[in-house]
């Protein structure tokens, strides 16, 4: 018998109430045992989750978006001045600095390079790298 029980042994109507601590305390290890239950199945789900995240491809950070690949695709394939800023931004019917964005983006992936310029005349050339060539080939871009 629990200590509860043991005090209401000496209360009036005590075959009652004994009656009802009992159930309170089946319910009581019941709710301890479930709750140890729920413990293992989360211990469980947290490993699978672990597991799972494991066999997850990683976000690739050399992605490019549509346009920015676009802008690249443009590079490898154009010449002479139409690797201009302002003139891509015509051929690829952007704005100039849109255009510029994007080549920052791709400055900053390491697949295109600012190659020449006449600040004067705000002429800006930019080439593909080599990492920039590869990446277009193998996503088939051209």
């Amino acid at each position: 018998m629990g200590a509860i029980q043991n005090l209401l042994q000496e209360v009036p109507l005590s075959a009652v109430l004994m009656e009802r601590v009992a159930l309170a305390e089946q319910k009581y290890e019941g709710a301890m045992r479930e709750n140890a239950e729920l413990k293992q199945r989360l211990r469980a789900l947290e490993d699978e989750n672990a597991a799972l995240r494991t066999l997850t491809p990683t976000p690739r950070h050399d992605d490019l978006d549509q346009e920015t690949a676009r802008v690249l695709a443009h590079l490898f394939s154009a010449e002479g001045d139409a690797r201009d800023v302002g003139i891509t931004a015509r051929i690829l019917q952007m704005e100039k600095g849109l255009v510029q964005y994007h080549l920052d983006q791709l400055e900053s992936a390491g697949m295109a390079k600012c190659t020449s310029g006449n600040y004067v005349k705000h002429h800006m050339y930019w080439s593909p790298t080599p990492e920039g060539r590869k990446y277009a080939v193998k996503r088939k871009l051209i």
